[in-house]
């Protein structure tokens, strides 16, 4: 039997998980670059198959500051003007607040439990309505990936609202160097890795520790060929150092809780003596004695180091290429190493190399099949795929208060943004996310938001209990007027797919839609149409990016 049939004749609970390797055919090179430089395709995006098209796609996505996204900035303000109040008709801060607007705010609302959750709601909501609707999809792509990377969560600081916009968006397509030392300095971060704390006469080595595993070198050096290939990037000596270096890094006394060098020998103080670094090197790094400055030299240090440029471009080639990108892509990891060092951090050099490299098929344009996609890919990636507009969803079931079937919905899928407790951020390979449970908890939420863009199934006394699929005008227009079971089932491979399916896959959806309704003139009234585009959202096909 095949995948879709066993899904639309077994019970949801025992949909098959995502297989090994992607069912039915590749996709195109447009689709490959909407799914992974972007949250997917919408109906209607142009098609194309050819290195030259795609190249062209890559270089305007980079060029960010050329594309039109007015109708996003409207969006968002609208949204902002709709959702932007606390539940006692305050309005919440602003997008791009300041720290002094937040605390003021906080300040404000006192020790009210709504004030963290509704700044949360807004950013999160703000978030996804940007992934939905922006045409500088790469853009929105590495802000996610830059929010994982230098993770911080609302668990410990409200000023994630502040960092998104002031750290995060500000350099995701910029210089890594200034992205690393806004990171450093956002008071959400002093936070979650309590740097904040850090006295130079004990310092705190959580920051300095995750500064060089996670944010810069990584643990062990993975450059080919090198003298110290497979040893330890740095030493507890390192760690205790770089903590000391970066001791006095705070925002205790701030007036605006924004950072601040402490350079008095009050608590939290500063270590001034000079320090030595050996950072994987036969020679050592020497901080000479010294305030803020050592600290920038450090990060100046870490930024330039050959195992920071090797770490950041492994980790893009797996977001962006292969879960696996020293098996599947290692040419292309070295090449994005590379344009790192040449160009000084320079983010976009970096992604352009690695996009474009050619390594026979071992490469961006010969990786379909290597990237499945994570809880917020595939929550946007259907919304893009439906084509919708509005966001949040439409709420038919409580109208008047909060939805939270959606919140149920979502946080089944899992990866609610921006509360991913371990300083790593949220994973990003198949194993950590495609399961059979997680399959079902996607079918579930894809029927839940089909009901809400399309319209709900109606089952009252005016239709003598029969479940009825109502006339929605969304659906018909979405699918189109006087098409016939086969035609609209091409229709929706198209929008959701991008690619062929199996033979018996494909019969098997046009015979399931052959009943419940007329076959040869497919409605929003048909019975069985809704149901039909939630299997094709909870089926394998779909969870591939």
């Amino acid at each position: 039997m095949s995948l879709l049939s066993e899904q639309i004749q077994s019970n949801a609970s025992d949909a098959p998980a995502a297989p090994d390797v992607p069912p039915g055919g590749a996709v195109t090179m447009a689709r490959l670059a909407y799914n992974r430089l972007g949250f997917g395709a919408r109906p209607g995006d142009p098609d194309f198959d050819d290195v030259a098209s795609l190249n062209s796609h890559i270089d305007a996505q980079l060029n960010i500051e050329a594309i039109d996204d007015s109708a996003c900035d409207a969006t968002v303000a609208q949204f902002y003007a709709t959702y932007g109040k606390d539940p006692n008709g305050g309005s919440l801060p602003a997008l791009n607040a300041t720290t002094r607007q937040i605390k003021t705010y906080l300040e404000n609302v006192g020790t009210s439990f709504f004030a963290p959750a509704e700044l949360s709601r807004l950013l999160v909501q703000s978030s996804h309505l940007r992934a939905l609707h922006s045409a500088r999809q790469l853009y929105e792509v590495m802000v996610d990936f830059w929010s994982n990377h230098f993770n911080s969560t609302w668990l410990e600081s409200e000023y994630k609202f502040w960092e998104d916009h002031h750290v995060i968006r500000r350099h995701a397509l910029g210089n890594f160097r200034d992205l690393l030392g806004a990171s450093a300095k956002s008071p959400s971060m002093l936070e979650f890795l309590s740097n904040r704390f850090s006295d130079g006469r004990n310092p705190n080595e959580n920051y300095a520790r995750e500064l060089m595993e996670l944010h810069t070198l990584g643990s062990v050096n993975r450059i080919p060929g090198h003298p110290k290939n497979g040893q330890f990037n740095y030493t507890e000596v390192d760690v205790h150092s770089v903590a000391g270096i970066l001791s006095g890094w705070t925002n205790v006394r701030s007036d605006d809780d924004s950072f601040r060098f402490n350079d008095s020998p009050d608590w939290p103080n500063h270590d001034w003596t000079g320090k030595k670094l050996w950072l994987g090197n036969d020679d050592y790094y020497y901080v000479p004695f010294g305030g803020q400055e050592q600290g920038e030299a450090l990060l100046d240090i870490l930024a330039e180091h050959p195992s920071t440029a090797w770490f950041i471009s492994r980790k893009l080639c797996r977001r962006l290429i292969s879960d696996n990108p020293d098996g599947f892509c290692p040419t292309v990891v070295q090449a994005g190493a590379q344009a790192f060092i040449d160009s000084h951090g320079d983010i976009r050099t970096t992604l352009r190399a690695i996009l474009t490299t050619s390594a026979a098929n071992r490469d961006f344009v010969g990786s379909w099949g290597q990237k499945a996609k994570r809880p917020f890919e595939f929550y946007i990636s259907t919304l893009r795929a439906m084509n919708a507009s509005v966001y949040p969803p439409p709420n038919t079931i409580n109208p008047d208060g909060p939805d939270y079937e959606i919140v149920e919905h979502y946080e089944a899928i899992g990866q609610k943004l921006f509360e991913f407790p371990p300083p790593t951020g949220y994973p990003d390979f198949k194993v950590a996310w495609i399961n059979s449970s997680q399959v079902f908890a996607r079918w579930s939420m894809g029927n839940a938001l089909v009901r809400r863009y399309f319209g709900e199934y109606e089952q009252t006394q005016a239709t003598q209990w029969a479940v009825v699929a109502p006339v929605n005008a969304t659906l018909d227009a979405y699918i189109g007027a006087g098409k016939n079971a086969t035609q609209v089932v091409d229709l929706l491979i198209n929008n959701f797919l991008g690619r062929t399916i199996d033979p018996a896959d494909r019969q098997s959806l046009i015979a399931y839609l052959t009943q419940g309704g007329n076959a040869n003139n497919i409605s929003s009234t048909h019975l069985r149409l809704r149901s039909l585009i939630g299997a094709l959202i909870g089926s394998p096909y779909f969870q591939w990016r």
